[in-house]
């Protein structure tokens, strides 16, 4: 029989009670193997091993046929003969299971659904600044390979999925399928003229929000693979190629290496490389800088030169080595891991009280899993509790106490600057502005906004983002929400009946409108619109989920934002010096344009001269047209990427809209209805 498979068939406690070894509640028993008084050997149900942490025993660490062998006096072989007859395991060739052929497009399909599910996956992309729009999906635990990682798809030249990146979220490790087919984002267009080749796909999901140019990413700094040229070959409007690789000492040696091979490949094509900062990729630069470097880099790109010794010029290795990386996908357990040690912070951190850094740890050793993990509550800023958790870890995990107070030291500078992220991203966010889009976006929407029939042509870009049917009501809506930068804003009320896709047309309307100036609720207490900043709530687009679940004064709130356009509330605040209190005033100021959802707007009379009131179309039609649009897109006849890219041309469109005043020359010719205004008679 095999070792491994007997492995698998045998459990290290059920071993240990037939050798007459007792293991307490603790999981751990007396040593056989030296006089121990006190319970030194350690049992692992997980990793199937006993340990014995004594000073004064050398067995170490054994798995079920080392503890038979030791127990008993046996060698490995009549250990295993042994355990066969005790427990009556009979020999058996391992079976060579056959693969299962992989359906990469209906697997991805599930991955996308995860991903609107998934916090975990949420949190990696906001932390990497990538927008959920790309084409992405998340692997929780729907499939064994690729286990709580964020999936990109690699494409073949079909445009067919052929296989999957996974970047994990839960720890700074990335995956291939070992039988890896397919590019990424795909392959690059026949008409193609410039092409920008990335290090990573990472760096090239990055750098697809902030450029038209078409882009192509490297599987690492090793390069060029097959695929890469066959398809660069086949470009035959190709006049440049652009190297965009990380600022490391590698990043610097592969834009040489890849260089050459290119020149080779193209030799009549134009070769540029983009000096990226030191030790810096896109994706770190599209998170600490404004996206305008992206424009600055690429219109500073420099020619590459062949010659060896201008390369090496150019390209001056620098040593500096990467530094290890704070992993804060969870908040509520964050991972640290340096050259010896991994830590894990237990419950996250807390971002108040900047006088102390208390923190519950896991420690364990990188290499050696024989050692149990410390787990230790101490304020990493006390330096006394410090010095005693450095000589524990040093003690434990076989370190210089200088090398563990060290790493301990490395952990709080990580901690401190993810304490200081997370206290400015709790500060009003800067809007996006026109000032902020590139010129040729402006154009794009300049142009677009002056062509004929704009209505008509914004209702069919809104169809294209997949909001099916409902002409009329979703060229209302946009509409409605287009004009909340306007003085005088309006206001929408979508009624159906439970079930009727009202809060999903809401929704969908609402995510063409400038992130950066929606706010969307599904629940709101009575009081808390009254808390806002004074300006934090001008201009924007309130949507409200379920109306009808809203609290009564916080209906009302709502309906004194539509009408008088600010929230005035009496409030007491007490001075920092003299300790008295006293009374003041708080004013919310709009205007706001406002969306909500019910299954009966007649019942809120209040708030029909305020709104526009607008039913869902609930016809059977309707519903076969939704039905095989979603047909449609579980078999793959819908380009999701087109309506993501539709999605962010409208925002940006909307970006550019300025308010103007409007003059109706014939208000004045408007008189009542005979009747109106006079008074009634008994």
């Amino acid at each position: 029989m095999e070792i491994q498979i007997l492995k698998t068939q045998l459990d290290i406690y059920q071993v240990a009670d037939r050798l007459g070894i007792q293991i307490n509640k603790y999981h751990k028993a007396q040593c056989p193997f030296h006089d121990d008084k006190r319970p030194s050997l350690q049992f692992s149900k997980e990793k199937q091993i006993a340990t014995c942490f004594s000073s004064n025993c050398v067995a170490g660490t054994m798995d079920v046929i080392g503890l038979a062998e030791k127990k008993l006096n046996l060698s490995t072989h009549e250990a295993i003969k042994w355990l066969q007859q005790e427990f009556g395991l009979q020999d058996q060739k391992p079976i060579e299971a056959k693969p299962i052929p992989i359906n990469y497009p209906k697997l991805f399909r599930v991955f996308e659904g995860n991903l609107k599910k998934s916090s975990k996956g949420k949190a990696y992309l906001e932390e990497r600044g990538l927008n959920e729009n790309l084409e992405v999906g998340y692997n929780g635990t729907a499939w064994e390979k690729m286990k709580h990682c964020v999936i990109f798809p690699l494409k073949d030249k079909q445009g067919q999925i052929t296989s999957f990146y996974g970047r994990s979220t839960v720890a700074a490790n990335h995956f291939y399928n070992s039988n890896r087919k397919g590019l990424y984002p795909g392959y690059p267009k026949a008409e193609t003229e410039t092409l920008i080749l990335t290090e990573s796909v990472i760096d090239n999901a990055t750098l697809q929000q902030y450029t038209n140019h078409e882009t192509l990413a490297l599987y690492g700094t090793n390069g060029l693979i097959t695929e890469h040229q066959e398809a660069i070959k086949e470009l035959h409007q190709l006049k440049e190629i652009i190297l965009f690789l990380d600022g490391d000492q590698a990043g610097k040696e592969a834009v040489k290496r890849n260089g050459e091979i290119l020149q080779s490949l193209k030799p009549e094509i134009k070769l540029t490389y983009i000096e990226t900062p030191e030790n810096e990729d896109i994706n770190s630069l599209a998170q600490s800088h404004e996206p305008t470097i992206f424009k600055h880099l690429i219109d500073h790109r420099k020619p590459l030169s062949f010659s060896v010794e201008s390369l090496d010029t150019q390209l001056k290795p620098n040593a500096t080595q990467p530094k290890a990386r704070l992993i804060t996908t969870n908040p509520e357990l964050l991972y640290y891991q340096n050259c010896v040690l991994n830590f894990t912070v237990l419950g996250g951190i807390k971002i108040t009280g900047l006088d102390r850094l208390r923190v519950t740890l896991k420690i364990e050793h990188q290499e050696r899993n024989h050692l149990l993990p410390i787990r230790h509550n101490l304020d990493l800023y006390n330096n006394g509790q410090v010095e005693q958790l450095g000589q524990k870890v040093a003690e434990q995990m076989e370190l210089t106490t200088q090398e563990a107070i060290t790493a301990v030291a490395q952990l709080t500078n990580e901690l401190e600057v993810y304490r200081e992220r997370r206290l400015e991203a709790l500060k009003p966010k800067k809007e996006i502005n026109e000032n902020q889009l590139s010129t040729t976006i402006k154009q794009q929407c300049m142009a677009f906004g002056k062509a004929p029939e704009l209505m008509k042509r914004i209702n069919k870009l809104v169809g294209q983002c997949g909001i099916i049917g409902e002409e009329k009501n979703r060229l209302a809506l946009c509409v409605i929400a287009s004009g909340h930068k306007n003085k005088a804003t309006m206001h929408a009320l979508i009624q159906g009946s439970s079930g009727s896709g009202k809060s999903h047309l809401m929704g969908a309307i609402l995510d063409l409108m400038p992130k950066e100036s929606v706010l969307c609720f599904t629940r709101v207490t009575e009081s808390s619109l009254y808390n806002y900043g004074s300006h934090e709530l001008k201009g924007k687009i309130l949507g409200f989920e379920d109306w009808d679940g809203l609290e009564e004064k916080a209906e009302y709130a709502v309906r004194e934002l539509i009408s008088k356009e600010a929230l005035v509330s009496s409030t007491s605040v007490k001075n920092e010096e003299t300790g008295k209190i006293s009374g003041a005033h708080h004013t919310v100021y709009g205007p706001v344009t406002t969306f909500a959802c019910t299954t009966n707007g007649t019942i809120y009379e209040d708030n029909m001269n305020r709104v526009f009131v607008i039913a869902v179309d609930e016809s059977r039609e309707q519903t076969l047209r939704v039905i095989q649009y979603q047909n449609d897109k579980e078999a793959g006849l819908i380009d999701e990427r087109k309506e993501a890219e539709t999605r962010e041309f409208l925002r940006n469109f909307m970006r550019t809209l300025e308010p103007c005043q409007v003059v109706n020359p014939f208000a004045n010719k408007i008189q009542p209805a005979p009747g109106i205004g006079q008074p009634e008679t008994a």
